[in-house]
């Protein structure tokens, strides 16, 4: 299990506990501000962990969600505008406009991973949001993923959603035409 140093601090009570729980082998440092009971543990979920509002997005959702067989070679994560820089060679960071970075997020176990990621209507809306910035083989590999699975969407949930989101009605106008 992962924990952040406050959490650690909850549970040890001191730094120097903590250090000797290292020297023990009971407790490992991960990365900065993040350790571990286990010697084992995925970049993902300790990236999750490290940045607390970052969310698991694009091309890392598709693979988890089975919507592509395209395995990323580095993690893909979206932040609010204004919110933490992410500095990890690692990742791909992607800006969500202020006020969206929570909407539609779920904790789900997927791949046997505890993550928080968007759930397929906000995934769909970020997709076409950044559709000009991504390969166009890799958008009609998702999107025709997308319409096999039109109908387990929810486009009243996608409505709700693009309630806060600049350009809502050319989103929601490519989304039916493309998808629904």
């Amino acid at each position: 299990m992962l924990m952040t140093t406050s959490e650690c601090l909850a549970k040890y009570e001191s730094f120097y506990r903590i250090a000797q729980a290292v020297r023990r082998g009971e407790l490992y440092k991960v990365a900065r501000g993040v350790y571990s009971d286990t010697r084992r543990h995925r970049d993902v979920e300790m990236l999750l962990k490290k940045y607390p509002t970052s969310v698991v997005t694009m091309l890392s959702a598709y693979y988890y969600y089975g919507l592509t067989d395209n395995v990323p070679d580095k993690i893909h994560l979206a932040v609010e505008r204004d919110g933490t820089k992410i500095r990890d060679a690692n990742v791909v960071e992607y800006f969500v406009p202020k006020g969206t970075g929570s909407i539609g997020v779920v904790n789900a176990e997927l791949h046997g991973m505890a993550l928080r990621i968007f759930d397929k209507e906000r995934l769909l809306i970020e997709t076409v949001r950044m559709r000009t910035k991504m390969p166009l083989d890799l958008y009609h590999e998702v999107v025709s993923s997308y319409r096999r699975d039109a109908d387990t969407l929810y486009p009243a949930k996608m409505e709700d959603y693009l309630d806060a989101f600049p350009k809502r009605e050319i989103i929601f106008d490519v989304i039916k035409r493309e998808v629904l």
